[in-house]
């Protein structure tokens, strides 16, 4: 008679165990992805908006206008006051920026808070890892004079 093999009583649990310690790892690793990958989508789009603002800076002379054409653009990610706007001059013979020809600097101040593993990891390793700060920019040549141009630092 032949019987059938069966796991040994001790044995019956210790996948459900082995699980249960690395389940957590793998979900912590799982949505370290997925927060990092939300982070990289959200600087992507202020990377493409603060490039539309600089291609609006160089032939709009207002920076309140160029400062509102980049948030919209942002996707609701930022708001108008977190856009610098700043020119570069681009020759040395004159000492005033703002002249055709010159540059115009479109960044964007944003801090992306990790919402999912952000409290986990700060807890685990302590500090502040919970956020990253974002400045992405544009530079774009200057076809009009800007008047009271404001120098880049």
């Amino acid at each position: 008679m032949r019987r059938k093999l069966q796991p040994n009583r001790g044995e019956r649990g210790q996948t459900i165990i082995e699980f249960a310690l690395i389940a957590p790892m793998i979900f912590l690793f799982l949505f370290t992805i997925v927060d990092f990958g939300i982070a990289i989508d959200r600087r992507l789009v202020l990377q493409h908006a603060a490039r539309e603002g600089a291609r609006y800076a160089a032939v709009h002379t207002t920076a309140a206008d160029i400062q509102q054409k980049t948030a919209d653009q942002a996707q609701d990610i930022i708001a108008a006051a977190d856009v610098t706007v700043c020119y570069l001059d681009g020759d040395d013979a004159n000492s005033s920026v703002g002249d055709p020809g010159d540059s115009a600097r479109v960044s964007a101040l944003f801090t992306y808070d990790l919402a999912i593993v952000g409290p986990v990891l700060s807890g685990l390793f302590g500090g502040s890892v919970t956020s990253i700060d974002m400045t992405p920019s544009g530079t774009a040549r200057l076809e009009r004079s800007v008047g009271g141009a404001t120098p880049c630092p």
